[in-house]
């Protein structure tokens, strides 16, 4: 079942449906028994069952403000309370990130971005522009989560990814540094021809808290992921999958390395029920909602590789990003004013600066204001000032210490591995083993 918006008054109809939770959940009984009852043909039987709303059935507090939006080459799962797509679902083919020959050619660096507000969507459940460039000030980026890069069929489809439906806020130098290198490593599948059905799904985990900007209240996802499946012509009834999942910080990717190994970032298996809990995603109905096969699922590690070489390009875009940094996250007007001297003389090499002087003149903006700043931003300033330079190959083995999960048997809650005064009984770390339905 698709759900495609037509006006405005639907979706506060879909909005109005949150105090429906009765019926809510007799349509989510009723598709949890009939997967259980169907035998055969069981991916094609199911999709027709669910509901977009079942995949996200594992969330403890039910986002019931949720819509789907069909476009063009991809799916947006709203949410209209934190005001960003929770899910995106793309398709990679031969021709993806290819213009149709019978279409002008897309060039964005010669072009102008065409940024809009989706207008299906009521005022009321989006940002707008404005919002995102008062973000501006404090490292907060529009990114993509379906990439406009992959979606340069024609100008409408290549429009479509800068509607603000499918932006959600990223923190700028993760936006154009470590998020761009999983964005590469997903378009290069392509070019493996033993891979079919590939599916992409880009999601966010939102924050518990929101912050305020300039009378805005933003929520921030605290981490975002990729959920990348596929089929490999050697092991045709498996499904290859696997999640790259990372915090929605400043990660500052060395420029002078030849490899890069995303596989730091990939998801533990015994980690996927934490996963469910705080995406609200069960992995299997998302799967079987897009009729790809669950019987059978097993990682890729160990079948392609899931390091990405840095080009030329690439480790010119790693040091932009880095610099973004450099400008974004200092402690007054003078560091900045120093900072922005040595970029300069770096504007032959990156061949412009215009994204960079919008920083520098966002951060300028925010130090020489008087206005009183959320705490909350105060306080991941000073964590983000005070960052690493570089993330190498050594040190990125440990950046996702959070993936891994410890379990108090008596009150079943995970803890972050790191967290302090936990007692002796919960340090043992039990194993959660994602099992595929026979």
């Amino acid at each position: 079942m698709s759900y495609k918006l037509q006006d405005t008054s639907s979706i506060d109809a879909r909005i109005d449906y949150m105090n429906d939770s009765i019926k809510d959940s007799k349509r989510s009984t009723k598709s949890r028994k009939s997967r259980k009852s169907s035998k055969s043909n069981k991916s094609l039987t199911l999709n027709n069952l669910l509901h977009f709303k079942d995949i996200f059935s594992h969330n403890r507090k039910y986002d019931n403000s949720l819509i789907l939006l069909k476009k063009q080459e991809f799916d947006i799962f709203y949410s209209c309370k934190r005001k960003y797509p929770l899910l995106v679902k793309e398709t990679v083919t031969r021709s993806t990130g290819f213009n149709d020959p019978n279409e002008p050619r897309i060039i964005r660096s010669k072009g102008v971005d065409p940024w809009n507000e989706d207008t299906d969507i009521p005022e009321k459940y989006r940002y707008s522009i404005d919002n995102y460039e008062q973000g501006m000030k404090y490292g907060i980026s529009m990114g993509h989560n379906a990439p406009a890069g992959q979606h340069k069929t024609n100008m409408s489809i290549f429009s479509e990814t800068f509607l603000l439906s499918n932006i959600t806020p990223q923190e700028m130098v993760f936006n154009s540094g470590l998020w761009a290198l999983f964005e590469n490593w997903c378009h290069e599948l392509q070019r493996n021809t033993k891979l079919s059905n590939i599916n992409i799904f880009t999601g966010s985990i939102p924050d518990t808290r929101n912050i305020s900007i300039h009378d805005v209240s933003m929520n921030v996802p605290t981490k975002m992921f990729k959920i990348i499946c596929f089929q490999h012509e050697n092991k045709p009834n498996v499904t290859f999958m696997d999640i790259f999942i990372a915090n929605n910080k400043p990660y500052y990717v060395n420029s002078k390395i030849d490899l890069y190994d995303l596989g730091a970032f990939i998801l533990p298996s015994k980690s996927y029920r934490w996963f469910e809990n705080y995406t609200g995603i069960d992995i299997n109905t998302l799967l079987e909602y897009y009729s790809i096969n669950t019987s059978n699922i097993r990682t890729f590690k160990n079948t392609i590789p899931v390091s990405i070489t840095l080009s030329h390009n690439l480790k010119l875009l790693m040091k932009k990003s880095n610099w973004y940094g450099y400008l974004i996250y200092v402690k007054n007007v003078e560091e900045l004013e120093n900072r922005w001297e040595q970029c300069k003389l770096l504007n032959k090499e990156f061949g412009n600066l215009e994204f960079h002087q919008k920083f520098y003149e966002a951060t300028k903006a925010r130090l020489s204001s008087t206005q009183k700043i959320d705490p909350l931003l105060t306080q991941l300033f000073n964590q983000y000032v005070n960052i690493k330079q570089y993330i190498n190959q050594n040190t990125n083995q440990r950046t996702n210490k959070h993936t891994y999960k410890h379990t108090n048997q008596r009150t079943n809650k995970y803890y972050p591995s790191h967290a302090k005064g936990r007692s002796k009984r919960t340090k043992k770390n039990y194993t959660y083993k994602y099992k595929s339905k026979k």
